[in-house]
């Protein structure tokens, strides 16, 4: 399982760093907007990436300052694992603690950890995830800090299913 994260992990920040430093990388292209969600696309070295975020309409917790807090699914074209789930609550997590996702009462665990980003450590779970929040009313994010702080976001999941669509019509 430790290589498979390994694994996943160096794909995923391969993929960021590239799409950050290359320069076959085209700037974002707004895509849609629903509800509490908005998605956008770039497109690195001929094949589109099309991403959708949201920011937290809830944040609770004891900590003293954070920078913003995040949830995010990436599609990219021509990628094994078509899709991700990423989540930052806008600090580095504590190393060995899980982030907890719930949606609608339902929990999945990101144990995959860099500095103030989550993954699932299973990308198999990722489609789960999705359609949980597609079917879904609210996300709720809850992350510990270096530190040892908490923070507990909830996200709308309002027009989460129309903008996913967008992502994946044009990422297909």
């Amino acid at each position: 399982m430790k290589i498979l994260k390994n694994i996943f992990f160096g794909a995923t920040l391969a993929g960021v760093i590239l799409i950050l430093a290359s320069s076959n990388v085209s700037a974002q292209k707004p895509l849609d907007e629903n509800g509490h969600w908005i998605a956008y696309t770039i497109t690195e070295n001929s094949l589109k990436v099309c991403y959708m975020f949201s920011r937290p309409i809830k944040e609770d917790g004891n900590y003293k300052r954070r920078s913003d807090a995040y949830a995010m699914v990436t599609r990219r074209q021509g990628s094994s694992t078509s899709e991700d789930v990423s989540v930052t609550s806008g600090y580095p997590y504590k190393e060995g603690k899980s982030v907890e996702i719930n949606i609608d009462g339902k929990k999945h665990i990101f144990g995959l950890l860099q500095d103030e980003y989550a993954w699932s450590d299973d990308p198999k779970r990722d489609p789960v995830i999705i359609k949980g929040m597609a079917k879904g009313n609210k996300l709720k994010v809850r992350g510990t800090s270096k530190k040892g702080t908490f923070s507990l976001d909830t996200y709308s999941l309002k027009g989460f299913t129309a903008t996913h669509k967008a992502i994946t019509k044009a990422c297909p």
